[in-house]
């Protein structure tokens, strides 16, 4: 674009500001009802689109706002319906725990089980009660689903529980209506601690897939009639004077959020929990 003169730019700005200066004058001195007339003819013509278009950025504004409080709802939503999931599980576990301490026959003390910020390697559980609460060392300590361990660390407020995935753990079981004894304890290999196995059980043991043992109290820490888990097979048949059985745990110890420590001996806790072969 071929610029012009200087002179003549000069000479333009001044004719363009001598017009504007006319047009300021003459709606500053025009009656007020013929100057709302012609801004509103001005309005409707030369700044109706303009006008158009501030509107529509304006309405995508609003849109743009609405937007952002329907996404940040969707995403309290959102969150709130998965912590209702949470609540509810949370729920059913406390009520069954509620369930389970109302039919235990002996002296014991609901814990929780806290959070763990050091590497334990699954084999022990801290829990939210201590020697204020009255936990003694060996005080067997059981869930919903049957045995969890035995409290082994005991400090005022907390407690340091063995559970069955522990490789001194072993339990002394029977299934059958005691018609077959043995022993319990975590399995290595193959898997390692998250399946027991039943040791030590006479070659003329019969026991089918699918039966449930019991703690049989002989021992002296844990008492009778806690559900152990559930035979899923045998491991060797018939070698030696003894047979073994793979156990699926009634319960596992990470699925465990409260637990019943007790903390008065007792000879049998078969009333307590389901009794199912």
């Amino acid at each position: 674009m071929r610029q012009l003169p200087e002179p003549y730019s000069s000479r333009r700005d001044t004719i363009t500001f001598v017009i504007c200066l006319i047009f300021a004058v003459t709606a500053r001195l025009t009656p007020v009802t013929y100057a709302e007339a012609i801004a509103s003819t001005i309005r409707e013509t030369v700044l109706s689109p303009f006008l158009s278009l501030q509107d529509e950025i304006q309405q995508l504004r609003v849109w743009r706002v609405r937007f952002e409080e329907i996404s940040a709802r969707a995403d309290s939503v959102s969150a709130i319906a998965g912590n209702v999931q949470g609540l509810m599980q949370e729920n059913a576990r406390l009520r069954a725990i509620l369930g389970l301490r109302a039919r235990m026959p002996v002296h014991h003390i609901a814990a929780e089980v806290l959070f763990q910020t050091q590497q334990t390697e699954g084999t022990t559980i801290i829990v939210s009660a201590g020697e204020r609460e009255g936990v003694r060392r060996w005080a067997p300590v059981v869930a919903v689903g049957g045995l969890v361990g035995s409290v082994q660390t005991v400090d005022r407020n907390t407690s340091v529980v063995h559970t069955w995935t522990h490789p001194n753990f072993g339990a002394a079981v029977t299934a059958l209506g005691d018609s077959v004894v043995g022993l319990v304890g975590p399995r290595f290999g193959e898997g390692a601690t998250m399946m027991l196995e039943l040791r030590d059980v006479s070659y003329e043991g019969e026991i089918p897939e699918g039966t449930t043992i019991f703690t049989s109290g002989l021992g002296g820490v844990y008492p009778r009639g806690i559900p152990v888990g559930r035979i899923r097979g045998v491991l060797d048949d018939r070698v030696g004077w003894s047979r073994s059985f793979l156990v699926e745990p009634a319960i596992h110890p990470a699925a465990v959020s409260h637990v019943l420590i007790l903390l008065a001996e007792t000879e049998d806790l078969s009333g307590a929990f389901e009794r199912r072969q």
